[in-house]
């Protein structure tokens, strides 16, 4: 067992002690016990560390206090020995939506030998230079160049989804490093990289509790470390592009910015929910994010994981859910409302494949016939995948709904009418004329700009169907200018890819991995 002292900068009205066991696991501990546990070394009697924890704590504590602490909480928890020096034997706990089927693939002292290479990233100069960079690329990728031309190569030239496939696990696997770097950079000691099982797909992980021993600005700077890696890998690949006018590599920093944005999503365990805990200083921030939002109602009673918090802590928390939330529904928003386009470019290249390789067969040439059936399997594999993955989404939306409103008529009737009309309006922006199913124009650019011009008619469609709506909100654009180009492409990218601490003496696991 390693204690490790308080949790520094802690959005705890009374901040938690931290001690790590050999298992990995880290668990917080009240002050009280994490004194007896500090003075239990094997040699003292119950009475005598009675004594020095009276001293430390400042309130009287007896021996029998000691011995119930110690037979009650402390060893049925693993940081205490038994009497006779054994150890229990007890599992892990396994947090909701945890890192299962853990695997390490690299071992300790070649991840220190990795960070002692990428050691100079986090130079003080060259992070606000790949900052500045990143926010110049931004600018140019949504505001000037677009995405549309990336996607239209990539759809255009299937085969291209192997390199693209090949370089966002390369950014993966960098993403880890950077974790790691970023960790031992603040004076901490990473541990093993390794794989395994997200929900139900595969991901890349690194070992950072150690982590925790460092004060919020470290562990923050662990914790955006992996995006930051992603960081300079885009600026690197824009580098190439800006040699090379390799479209393709477009839609690669395309899906890397949107794997950056599902990174900071506060409902899972990846980076952002790391970054709102070591912000707030509550680690097990999961438990405590719904009481925290439930209690903004004013008929509500607060729950006590929320009253133990500073009251700051429960502002950052509403505004990071609020802000990714917003940023999340008009991702997705802008993707499904301009899906018929994605949908032509995909067919019409469907359908210039099967000429190709119809044509090459006819002719004997068998290697380019089979050649651009690989491409058609590989069109069909990430279109397929949107389609399930939609699929899957308003399967578990209704599931949900049905759930959670059970025995409360009002509430299930309003859901339902939430979800008919988010229907209703992709129904409307998904039929002619508001979709035309055109391949991206080699003219479109796919910038914000473009993406909210062409939503306009959607939502023109969607007010002249219900006119008292059309009265209390004017058309979005009530006389669009003509064009004689398709309509532009997507400005936004096709989806790429705890017991709560308390005042009173009861430990609770803290999450002990960054995936």
């Amino acid at each position: 067992m390693e204690l490790l002292g308080e949790y520094k900068d802690s959005g705890f009205k009374e901040p938690p002690f931290l001690a790590r066991r050999a298992d990995g696991q880290v668990l917080q501990l009240p002050r009280l016990l994490y004194l007896v546990a500090a003075n239990s070394d094997g040699r003292r009697s119950y009475g005598q560390i009675a004594e020095v924890v009276t001293e430390q704590f400042g309130r009287g504590v007896s021996a029998d206090n000691v011995q119930t602490l110690a037979d009650n909480k402390l060893r049925p928890l693993g940081v205490l020995a038994a009497p006779d020096g054994s150890s229990l034997k007890l599992a892990r706990p396994n947090p909701l939506l945890a890192l299962n089927f853990k695997t390490a693939v690299v071992p300790p002292r070649l991840v220190n030998a990795v960070t002692t290479v990428f050691r100079p990233f986090f130079w003080p100069l060259v992070v606000l230079g790949t900052l500045a960079g990143f926010v110049a690329l931004d600018w140019w990728l949504f505001f000037v160049h677009g995405i549309a031309q990336g996607l239209r190569h990539l759809l255009d030239e299937p085969v291209f989804f192997l390199i693209v496939f090949g370089l966002v696990v390369l950014s993966a696997a960098l993403h880890e490093s950077g974790h790691a770097t970023a960790c031992r950079y603040g004076g901490a000691r990473p541990g093993v990289m390794g794989v395994g099982i997200y929900l139900v797909w595969p991901a890349f992980y690194t070992d950072v509790t150690d982590a925790y021993r460092l004060g919020k600005g470290g562990r923050l700077r662990t914790d955006l470390g992996g995006v930051y890696f992603n960081a300079l890998f885009m600026l690197g690949t824009l580098g190439i592009y800006l040699l090379t006018h390799f479209e393709v590599l477009i839609a690669v920093v395309l899906l890397l910015q949107f794997e950056m944005l599902h990174q900071f999503l506060p409902f899972l365990r990846l980076d952002g929910y790391y970054v709102i805990a070591d912000l707030t200083g509550v680690p097990d921030i999961f438990a405590r994010m719904k009481p925290v939002l439930l209690s903004l109602l004013p008929w509500r009673q607060p729950d006590p994981r929320v009253t133990v918090l500073k009251g700051w802590v429960r502002i950052v928390v509403t505004a990071w859910v609020v802000f990714t939330v917003g940023f999340i529904l008009y991702a997705y928003g802008m993707m499904l409302l301009h899906l018929p386009t994605i949908i032509g470019t995909a067919w019409a290249s469907f359908l210039a494949l099967v000429r190709h390789a119809s044509l090459a067969v006819q002719q004997g040439q068998v290697a380019i016939g089979l050649f651009s059936g690989l491409q058609l399997i590989l069109l069909a594999i990430p279109t397929l995948g949107l389609a399930w993955v939609l699929a899957r989404l308003v399967q578990r939306l209704v599931l949900l709904a049905w759930v959670r409103t059970r025995g409360r008529p009002l509430p299930r009737a309003t859901s339902f009418l939430v979800m008919a009309a988010a229907v209703l309006l992709l129904v409307l922006a998904w039929t002619p004329p508001s979709a035309t199913y055109q391949p991206i124009s080699p003219n479109a650019r796919g910038t914000i700009n473009e993406s909210f011009t062409n939503a306009a008619p959607v939502f023109d469609r969607v007010f002249s169907v219900d006119p008292l709506l059309h009265a209390v909100v004017p058309a979005a654009n009530p006389t669009p200018a003509p064009s004689t180009s398709a309509p532009a492409g997507p400005r936004l990218p096709l989806p790429g890819a705890s017991t709560s601490a308390s005042s009173t003496p009861t430990p609770s696991p803290t999450p002990s991995s960054t995936p």
